[in-house]
């Protein structure tokens, strides 16, 4: 154990890489999760919440743009200001997997007391459950991987004067019809020779 801490000291840019495969994999689970409750609350009759399952699909869906915008910046964007604009996502998105722990934490009590009283046959209990549990872990790996970059976030930081000129400077050349007042810029005169 003390040797792995040792490596992650001599290089903490190991350490956010693997926290940030952690994520990439509970994501995967969470999708997986997020399908089962939106089937399963919108089967589940009086036990299911339709609004349940459209939190799980939202949520899906924004944990999944996270992770992709995340990959993109930490492999091929790695400025001060895309740094900060993950490290950002990042607590927002724990705190919001947090919320949601809450909610169907409380949308299973809910299906497992309504189903001792309405014998439903389809119950959402047990995918709301499995979803809270997911969003707990995503709220746990998520705040921890802000933690994480925000302690080593100059590690990684590639500086503006090493990147690329193209890719420093943004846009330095001007896009194909894009000219002054909106109209396409005519291609400059060529002469034969």
């Amino acid at each position: 154990m003390s040797e792995l801490i040792q490596r992650y000291k001599e290089k903490p840019t190991r350490l956010v890489a693997h926290v940030w495969y952690t994520t990439m994999f509970l994501t995967v689970c969470d999708v997986i999760a997020a399908c089962a409750t939106a089937s399963t609350n919108d089967d589940a009759g009086s036990a299911g919440s339709r609004g349940g399952a459209f939190a799980a699909i939202w949520a899906m869906f924004t944990v999944v743009a996270y992770v992709v915008g995340g990959t993109y910046i930490l492999r091929h964007h790695k400025t001060s200001s895309a740094i900060g604009v993950l490290l950002g996502a990042s607590f927002m998105i724990s705190q919001l997997f947090f919320v949601l722990f809450v909610i169907f934490a409380s949308f299973a009590s809910k299906a497992a007391q309504l189903d001792d009283v309405t014998n439903e046959t389809t119950s959402a209990a047990g995918a709301d459950r499995w979803f809270a549990a997911f969003a707990f872990f995503l709220f746990i790996i998520t705040m921890v991987f802000g933690l994480v970059l925000g302690k080593f976030r100059h590690d990684g930081i590639i500086p503006v004067s090493e990147m690329d000129a193209h890719t420093a400077a943004g846009l330095s050349q001007p896009m194909a019809g894009a000219g002054v007042g909106g109209g396409a810029q005519k291609p400059p005169a060529t002469t034969a020779v």
